[in-house]
């Protein structure tokens, strides 16, 4: 079952935070957590990954304009050994030079006052940071799914055309768009993968994974994976199929 990715501006004074939504297309800043001792920190950033069923945490790695590591980057890196220690989740580091200054700069051009740019650049700064980490990860996701004439075969069982279209709404009651791109069958049922349809390139985001029933009537219809065993099996399923497919090219 997809879960939230949390991303992390580490300060010296402040930690800033974001989290994702579970699609993986937003990311939304969050309260920063003031830093007291190393322990403390990671303690409450773990419980916070806890809590909000985080499966990875993305920290901002503050590299030098060459790439080198400084003494800000080694203080991180402390942190980030730390975090991996007590996380249930994975901990990874991206690269963040400048995200500060754009994050002060994006609120500038919002007309934030000063005092209270203060308060909200390490948020923005961390939702920057990921919102860069879901991008790249939505492009790798969407050059490995590109469909080649025999994928497009496969989702003849969702209707007529090739690419169908069709709409989802979530939990806020907002529709999103969404292309099905292959229906696979593992262990005698069938699920649909979906892709979201973005005009930015830019805003890409990782398949969606729904299983295909009928309802009363005899129609198809898409359902939710809540097992996450089920939704890691078919995933792998998937990915198993797409590298059996480029190696035969």
């Amino acid at each position: 079952m997809p879960r939230r990715i949390m991303g992390l501006d580490v300060g010296d004074k402040w930690i800033g935070v974001a989290l994702s939504d579970e699609l993986g297309i937003l990311a939304t800043a969050k309260p920063p957590l003031r830093r007291t001792a190393m322990a403390n920190d990671v303690t409450a950033l773990a419980l916070m990954a806890k809590e909000w069923n985080v499966s990875e945490i993305v920290v901002g790695l503050p590299l030098n304009m060459n790439a080198s590591v400084g003494p800000q980057a080694e203080r991180t890196m402390a942190l980030v050994e730390r975090l991996r220690k007590v996380a249930v989740c994975r901990v990874t580091t991206w690269d963040e030079r400048l995200t500060t200054r754009q994050a002060e700069r994006l609120l500038v051009e919002q007309d934030v006052r000063r005092e209270k740019r203060k308060k909200l650049v390490d948020g923005v700064a961390a939702a920057l940071i990921l919102e860069s980490y879901l991008n790249s990860k939505a492009r790798s996701r969407r050059e490995e799914t590109e469909m080649s004439d025999n994928d497009k075969d496969l989702i003849g069982s969702m209707g007529e055309d090739d690419d169908e279209i069709i709409t989802l709404t979530d939990e806020e009651g907002n529709e999103h768009e969404f292309v099905v791109v292959d229906v696979i069958e593992v262990e005698s049922q069938e699920y649909a993968i979906l892709l979201p349809i973005d005009t930015d390139d830019e805003e890409e985001a990782e398949a969606v994974i729904l299983r295909l029933e009928k309802d009363a009537d005899g129609d198809d219809i898409l359902v939710d994976i809540e097992a996450e065993d089920e939704w890691e099996k078919v995933a792998q399923a998937y990915e198993d199929l797409l590298e059996d497919e480029s190696g035969d090219e």
